[in-house]
């Protein structure tokens, strides 16, 4: 377990801590390491820890009425993970599995609403959070809703290349269920985009990994 006063991946919110308040922090805070498809939280489950992602990729989904389980998005390193549960709810509303080996702190959620309550900076900084993820989810929202099916494929693909991993040669850490489930399309039209991109020469597919040839042409698809 690293020392939060020494983290160099610490959240902003955590910045704002007193000394004696990083004490508490740490006394209630364990740090994981799991592997690819790993369960980190699971839906259902009564809640009794924060999590926080830092390293690796995550995914949150939640099962619908039919019982599928919708991808919701995906989670970045500095990102906080049941933020809505410890506030709102007492069991996790929704699923996070890891997509690559992924390190994560678990802070106890009466501790972390005892820091809450002391300091208002960093209140301040976690409801700036919760906005910005929301402000976020409008945006992939709309998105999913209003671009066609290979829009959001593009879509898909460039915020890998560009945000995540920044090159072109990348292996995205979902499967065609996952990324049907994301962009709210079937398997099937996973599979057919993916070949109609790679015979328009856009990309080229080799196993998991997938080299964009033509990232000014996916551009143009993304906004459609």
């Amino acid at each position: 377990m690293q020392n939060c006063s020494t983290c160099i991946i610490r959240s902003k919110a955590v910045n704002t801590l007193s000394p004696n308040e990083l004490t508490i922090l740490m006394e209630s805070c364990a740090e994981t390491t799991f592997n690819a498809r790993e369960s980190i939280m699971k839906e259902g489950i009564l809640s009794s820890h924060i999590a926080y992602l830092k390293s690796g990729l995550a995914m949150v989904s939640k099962r619908g009425s039919k019982g599928v389980d919708q991808v919701l998005k995906i989670v970045e390193p500095g990102n906080y993970i049941g933020l809505q549960t410890v506030l709102f709810e007492k069991v996790n509303q929704y699923s996070v599995m890891a997509l690559e080996k992924s390190v994560v702190c678990f802070m106890d959620n009466l501790s972390f609403k005892e820091l809450i309550k002391r300091n208002t900076e960093f209140a301040n900084e976690l409801l700036s959070f919760v906005c910005r993820e929301e402000l976020n989810y409008f945006e992939r929202f709309v998105n999913t809703h209003q671009k066609n099916i290979n829009g959001r494929v593009a879509d898909l693909i460039l915020y890998f290349s560009e945000k995540l991993y920044q090159k072109n040669s990348i292996e995205i850490p979902l499967t065609r269920g996952d990324i049907a489930a994301l962009t709210c399309t079937t398997r099937e039209s996973i599979a057919r985009i993916i070949k109609d991109f790679s015979n328009d020469g856009i990309i080229k597919v080799t196993g998991k990994r997938i080299d964009i040839l033509n990232s000014e042409k996916l551009r143009g698809i993304s906004i459609e």
